[in-house]
Protein backbone atom coordinates (compact mmCIF):
# COMPACT_ATOMS: atom_id res chain seq x y z
CA UNK A 1 0.00 0.00 0.00
CA UNK A 2 1.68 3.27 -1.16
CA UNK A 3 0.31 5.35 1.71
CA UNK A 4 1.77 2.95 4.27
CA UNK A 5 5.18 3.14 2.60
CA UNK A 6 5.08 6.94 2.74
CA UNK A 7 4.30 6.91 6.46
CA UNK A 8 7.14 4.52 7.20
CA UNK A 9 9.49 6.65 5.09
CA UNK A 10 8.77 9.78 7.12
CA UNK A 11 9.23 7.85 10.37
CA UNK A 12 12.62 6.53 9.23
CA UNK A 13 13.82 9.99 8.20
CA UNK A 14 12.73 11.39 11.57
CA UNK A 15 14.56 8.61 13.40
CA UNK A 16 17.73 9.25 11.39
CA UNK A 17 17.60 12.94 12.32
CA UNK A 18 16.82 12.19 15.94
CA UNK A 19 13.41 13.88 15.73
CA UNK A 20 10.67 12.34 17.82
CA UNK A 21 7.29 12.22 16.12
CA UNK A 22 4.93 14.95 17.44
CA UNK A 23 1.87 12.92 16.46
CA UNK A 24 -0.36 10.78 18.69
CA UNK A 25 1.32 11.87 21.91
CA UNK A 26 -0.85 10.56 24.74
CA UNK A 27 -2.02 13.26 27.14
CA UNK A 28 -2.54 12.51 30.81
CA UNK A 29 -5.37 14.05 32.81
CA UNK A 30 -7.90 16.64 31.73
CA UNK A 31 -6.89 18.74 28.74
CA UNK A 32 -6.39 22.38 29.65
CA UNK A 33 -3.94 25.27 29.41
CA UNK A 34 -1.35 22.78 30.57
CA UNK A 35 -1.26 19.02 30.16
CA UNK A 36 0.92 16.03 31.01
CA UNK A 37 2.95 14.38 28.23
CA UNK A 38 5.48 11.66 29.03
CA UNK A 39 5.11 12.50 32.71
CA UNK A 40 6.05 16.15 32.18
CA UNK A 41 3.78 19.18 32.55
CA UNK A 42 3.80 21.32 29.41
CA UNK A 43 1.94 24.41 28.20
CA UNK A 44 -0.70 23.45 25.64
CA UNK A 45 -0.89 25.63 22.51
CA UNK A 46 -2.44 22.90 20.35
CA UNK A 47 -5.99 22.63 21.62
CA UNK A 48 -9.21 24.24 20.36
CA UNK A 49 -10.99 24.82 23.70
CA UNK A 50 -10.89 28.54 23.00
CA UNK A 51 -12.89 29.75 26.01
CA UNK A 52 -11.61 27.17 28.50
CA UNK A 53 -15.01 25.56 28.94
CA UNK A 54 -13.61 22.03 29.08
CA UNK A 55 -12.71 22.80 32.68
CA UNK A 56 -16.11 24.26 33.59
CA UNK A 57 -17.92 22.16 36.23
CA UNK A 58 -21.37 22.71 34.71
CA UNK A 59 -20.37 20.81 31.55
CA UNK A 60 -19.27 17.72 33.46
CA UNK A 61 -22.40 17.89 35.61
CA UNK A 62 -24.65 18.20 32.55
CA UNK A 63 -22.94 15.28 30.83
CA UNK A 64 -23.28 13.09 33.93
CA UNK A 65 -26.96 13.97 34.38
CA UNK A 66 -27.71 13.23 30.73
CA UNK A 67 -25.98 9.86 30.98
CA UNK A 68 -28.01 9.01 34.07
CA UNK A 69 -31.24 9.90 32.29
CA UNK A 70 -30.63 8.63 28.75
CA UNK A 71 -27.69 6.22 29.02
CA UNK A 72 -24.41 6.45 27.15
CA UNK A 73 -25.86 6.17 23.65
CA UNK A 74 -29.18 6.77 21.85
CA UNK A 75 -28.56 3.49 19.98
CA UNK A 76 -30.27 4.47 16.71
CA UNK A 77 -30.45 7.03 13.96
CA UNK A 78 -32.54 9.98 15.04
CA UNK A 79 -34.74 9.36 12.01
CA UNK A 80 -35.79 6.02 13.52
CA UNK A 81 -35.61 5.91 17.32
CA UNK A 82 -32.61 7.99 18.40
CA UNK A 83 -34.30 11.37 18.83
CA UNK A 84 -34.17 12.92 22.31
CA UNK A 85 -35.49 16.13 23.82
CA UNK A 86 -31.88 17.17 24.38
CA UNK A 87 -31.13 17.13 20.65
CA UNK A 88 -34.05 19.41 19.86
CA UNK A 89 -33.22 21.73 22.76
CA UNK A 90 -29.62 22.20 21.66
CA UNK A 91 -30.66 22.75 18.05
CA UNK A 92 -33.15 25.43 19.06
CA UNK A 93 -30.60 27.25 21.20
CA UNK A 94 -27.92 27.13 18.48
CA UNK A 95 -30.35 28.52 15.90
CA UNK A 96 -31.49 31.26 18.27
CA UNK A 97 -27.91 32.17 19.22
CA UNK A 98 -26.85 32.43 15.59
CA UNK A 99 -29.97 34.28 14.50
CA UNK A 100 -31.29 31.76 11.96
CA UNK A 101 -34.41 29.60 11.70
CA UNK A 102 -33.13 26.10 12.48
CA UNK A 103 -30.08 23.97 13.19
CA UNK A 104 -29.31 20.26 12.81
CA UNK A 105 -26.76 18.26 14.82
CA UNK A 106 -24.33 15.80 13.24
CA UNK A 107 -22.07 13.32 15.02
CA UNK A 108 -18.99 15.06 13.59
CA UNK A 109 -18.14 18.39 12.02
CA UNK A 110 -16.41 16.62 9.15
CA UNK A 111 -19.55 14.60 8.43
CA UNK A 112 -21.67 17.75 8.62
CA UNK A 113 -19.72 19.37 5.80
CA UNK A 114 -19.37 16.28 3.64
CA UNK A 115 -23.02 15.28 3.94
CA UNK A 116 -24.46 18.75 3.52
CA UNK A 117 -22.45 19.71 0.47
CA UNK A 118 -23.05 16.39 -1.27
CA UNK A 119 -26.77 16.64 -0.52
CA UNK A 120 -27.57 20.19 -1.64
CA UNK A 121 -25.67 20.12 -4.94
CA UNK A 122 -24.91 17.47 -7.55
CA UNK A 123 -24.52 16.77 -11.24
CA UNK A 124 -25.19 19.89 -13.31
CA UNK A 125 -24.24 22.22 -10.45
CA UNK A 126 -21.05 24.13 -9.64
CA UNK A 127 -19.12 24.54 -6.38
CA UNK A 128 -16.67 27.44 -6.08
CA UNK A 129 -14.57 27.47 -2.92
CA UNK A 130 -11.64 29.27 -1.36
CA UNK A 131 -8.40 27.34 -1.81
CA UNK A 132 -7.96 27.11 1.97
CA UNK A 133 -11.31 25.60 2.98
CA UNK A 134 -11.23 22.55 5.25
CA UNK A 135 -10.65 19.03 3.96
CA UNK A 136 -14.27 18.16 4.77
CA UNK A 137 -15.53 20.82 2.36
CA UNK A 138 -13.11 19.70 -0.34
CA UNK A 139 -14.17 16.08 0.10
CA UNK A 140 -17.86 16.99 0.15
CA UNK A 141 -17.41 18.91 -3.09
CA UNK A 142 -15.63 15.98 -4.69
CA UNK A 143 -18.31 13.48 -3.63
CA UNK A 144 -21.20 15.70 -4.72
CA UNK A 145 -20.70 15.11 -8.43
CA UNK A 146 -20.83 18.85 -9.08
CA UNK A 147 -18.18 20.68 -11.07
CA UNK A 148 -15.60 22.32 -8.78
CA UNK A 149 -13.57 25.51 -9.16
CA UNK A 150 -11.28 27.14 -6.59
CA UNK A 151 -10.19 30.74 -6.13
CA UNK A 152 -7.05 32.04 -4.42
CA UNK A 153 -7.41 32.76 -0.73
CA UNK A 154 -9.86 35.59 0.02
CA UNK A 155 -9.52 36.84 -3.58
CA UNK A 156 -13.09 37.86 -4.28
CA UNK A 157 -12.18 39.40 -7.62
CA UNK A 158 -11.12 35.93 -8.74
CA UNK A 159 -14.39 34.53 -7.40
CA UNK A 160 -16.37 37.19 -9.27
CA UNK A 161 -14.55 36.34 -12.51
CA UNK A 162 -15.36 32.64 -12.12
CA UNK A 163 -19.03 33.41 -11.47
CA UNK A 164 -19.17 35.78 -14.44
CA UNK A 165 -17.63 33.17 -16.75
CA UNK A 166 -19.56 30.11 -15.59
CA UNK A 167 -22.85 31.01 -13.91
CA UNK A 168 -25.15 30.46 -16.89
CA UNK A 169 -23.68 27.01 -17.56
CA UNK A 170 -24.92 25.50 -14.27
CA UNK A 171 -28.27 25.05 -12.58
CA UNK A 172 -27.11 25.80 -9.02
CA UNK A 173 -23.90 27.38 -7.75
CA UNK A 174 -22.60 26.98 -4.19
CA UNK A 175 -19.86 29.28 -2.86
CA UNK A 176 -17.94 27.89 0.14
CA UNK A 177 -15.69 29.89 2.46
CA UNK A 178 -14.65 29.77 6.10
CA UNK A 179 -15.66 32.34 8.69
CA UNK A 180 -12.25 32.20 10.35
CA UNK A 181 -9.35 30.42 8.68
CA UNK A 182 -7.56 28.61 11.48
CA UNK A 183 -4.19 28.38 9.73
CA UNK A 184 -4.22 31.97 8.44
CA UNK A 185 -6.09 33.79 11.20
CA UNK A 186 -8.10 35.91 8.77
CA UNK A 187 -11.76 36.31 7.86
CA UNK A 188 -13.55 36.79 4.53
CA UNK A 189 -15.38 39.91 3.40
CA UNK A 190 -18.85 38.57 4.11
CA UNK A 191 -20.65 41.68 2.91
CA UNK A 192 -19.10 41.41 -0.52
CA UNK A 193 -19.65 37.66 -0.65
CA UNK A 194 -23.35 38.20 0.04
CA UNK A 195 -23.50 40.84 -2.70
CA UNK A 196 -21.85 38.44 -5.16
CA UNK A 197 -24.08 35.50 -4.30
CA UNK A 198 -27.18 37.66 -4.67
CA UNK A 199 -26.05 39.18 -7.96
CA UNK A 200 -25.22 35.83 -9.51
CA UNK A 201 -28.06 33.86 -7.95
CA UNK A 202 -25.75 31.54 -6.00
CA UNK A 203 -25.86 29.97 -2.53
CA UNK A 204 -23.31 30.86 0.13
CA UNK A 205 -21.99 28.40 2.73
CA UNK A 206 -19.78 29.59 5.59
CA UNK A 207 -17.83 27.09 7.68
CA UNK A 208 -17.58 29.00 10.96
CA UNK A 209 -16.16 26.14 13.02
CA UNK A 210 -13.38 28.36 14.39
CA UNK A 211 -15.41 31.58 14.51
CA UNK A 212 -17.95 30.55 17.15
CA UNK A 213 -16.87 31.91 20.53
CA UNK A 214 -14.06 33.97 19.01
CA UNK A 215 -15.46 36.45 16.51
CA UNK A 216 -17.99 39.13 17.35
CA UNK A 217 -18.59 41.03 20.57
CA UNK A 218 -20.56 38.14 22.08
CA UNK A 219 -18.84 35.28 20.24
CA UNK A 220 -21.61 34.70 17.72
CA UNK A 221 -19.06 34.30 14.97
CA UNK A 222 -18.30 35.76 11.58
CA UNK A 223 -21.75 37.28 11.01
CA UNK A 224 -21.52 39.34 14.18
CA UNK A 225 -17.90 40.26 13.45
CA UNK A 226 -18.76 41.47 9.94
CA UNK A 227 -22.02 43.12 10.96
CA UNK A 228 -24.25 41.23 8.52
CA UNK A 229 -27.70 39.66 8.87
CA UNK A 230 -27.07 35.93 9.59
CA UNK A 231 -30.00 34.88 7.39
CA UNK A 232 -28.21 36.44 4.41
CA UNK A 233 -25.95 33.37 4.43
CA UNK A 234 -27.69 30.25 3.12
CA UNK A 235 -25.73 27.62 5.05
CA UNK A 236 -23.83 28.02 8.32
CA UNK A 237 -21.63 25.18 9.49
CA UNK A 238 -20.23 24.92 12.99
CA UNK A 239 -18.71 22.43 15.38
CA UNK A 240 -19.32 21.39 18.97
CA UNK A 241 -15.72 20.27 19.51
CA UNK A 242 -13.95 23.61 19.80
CA UNK A 243 -15.49 26.48 21.79
CA UNK A 244 -18.36 24.27 22.99
CA UNK A 245 -15.93 21.67 24.41
CA UNK A 246 -17.90 18.64 23.26
CA UNK A 247 -17.96 16.58 20.06
CA UNK A 248 -20.01 16.76 16.88
CA UNK A 249 -21.04 19.41 14.37
CA UNK A 250 -24.08 21.29 13.14
CA UNK A 251 -25.60 22.96 10.12
CA UNK A 252 -27.78 26.04 10.59
CA UNK A 253 -29.99 28.00 8.23
CA UNK A 254 -33.54 27.99 6.93
CA UNK A 255 -36.37 25.59 7.77
CA UNK A 256 -36.23 24.29 4.20
CA UNK A 257 -32.50 23.55 4.36
CA UNK A 258 -32.74 21.67 7.65
CA UNK A 259 -35.79 19.69 6.49
CA UNK A 260 -33.90 18.50 3.41
CA UNK A 261 -30.86 17.48 5.45
CA UNK A 262 -32.94 15.79 8.14
CA UNK A 263 -34.34 13.34 5.59
CA UNK A 264 -31.61 13.18 2.94
CA UNK A 265 -28.12 13.88 4.36
CA UNK A 266 -26.34 10.48 4.59
CA UNK A 267 -24.16 11.49 7.54
CA UNK A 268 -27.29 12.29 9.52
CA UNK A 269 -29.76 9.65 8.34
CA UNK A 270 -27.34 6.72 8.48
CA UNK A 271 -25.53 7.64 11.70
CA UNK A 272 -26.55 7.12 15.30
CA UNK A 273 -27.69 10.29 17.05
CA UNK A 274 -25.24 12.39 19.04
CA UNK A 275 -24.60 10.80 22.48
CA UNK A 276 -26.60 12.37 25.34
CA UNK A 277 -23.50 13.34 27.31
CA UNK A 278 -22.00 15.22 24.36
CA UNK A 279 -25.30 16.93 23.58
CA UNK A 280 -25.79 18.06 27.17
CA UNK A 281 -22.20 19.25 27.51
CA UNK A 282 -22.48 21.38 24.36
CA UNK A 283 -25.78 22.83 25.57
CA UNK A 284 -24.23 23.71 28.93
CA UNK A 285 -21.23 25.28 27.19
CA UNK A 286 -23.45 27.44 25.00
CA UNK A 287 -25.32 28.67 28.07
CA UNK A 288 -22.10 29.46 29.93
CA UNK A 289 -20.84 31.39 26.92
CA UNK A 290 -24.03 33.47 26.84
CA UNK A 291 -23.96 34.04 30.62
CA UNK A 292 -20.25 34.90 30.76
CA UNK A 293 -19.49 37.09 27.70
CA UNK A 294 -16.35 38.32 29.42
CA UNK A 295 -14.69 35.05 28.35
CA UNK A 296 -14.73 36.26 24.74
CA UNK A 297 -13.07 39.56 25.63
CA UNK A 298 -10.52 37.77 27.83
CA UNK A 299 -9.62 35.54 24.88
CA UNK A 300 -9.08 38.63 22.72
CA UNK A 301 -6.95 40.23 25.40
CA UNK A 302 -4.81 37.10 25.55
CA UNK A 303 -4.45 37.21 21.78
CA UNK A 304 -3.34 40.84 21.83
CA UNK A 305 -0.87 40.08 24.61
CA UNK A 306 0.59 37.15 22.66
CA UNK A 307 1.01 39.26 19.51
CA UNK A 308 2.76 42.04 21.44
CA UNK A 309 5.15 39.62 23.12
CA UNK A 310 5.82 37.77 19.88
CA UNK A 311 6.60 41.03 18.10
CA UNK A 312 8.93 42.14 20.90
CA UNK A 313 10.75 38.81 20.52
CA UNK A 314 11.26 39.47 16.82
CA UNK A 315 8.72 36.94 15.57
CA UNK A 316 6.83 37.71 12.37
CA UNK A 317 3.14 37.06 13.08
CA UNK A 318 1.85 39.09 10.07
CA UNK A 319 -0.46 40.96 12.47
Amino acid sequence: MPAYKSIRKYEKVGAMLGIKSPFFRAIGGRVGNACIIDGRKVVNFAWCDYLGLNQHPSLAAAAAAATDEYGTCVSASRLVAGETLLHAELEREIASFLGVEEALLFVSGHAANVSTISTVVGDGDLIVHDEFVHNSAVLGARLSGAAVRTFSHNNLEALENILHETRTAYQNVLIIVEGLYSTEGDVPDLSRLIELKQRFGAWLMVDDAHGLGILGATGRGCAEHCGIEPKSVDIWMGTLSKTLASCGGFIAGSHALVDVLRYAAPGFVYSVGLPPAMTAAALAALRVMKAEPERVERLRANGRFFLREAASAGLNTRY
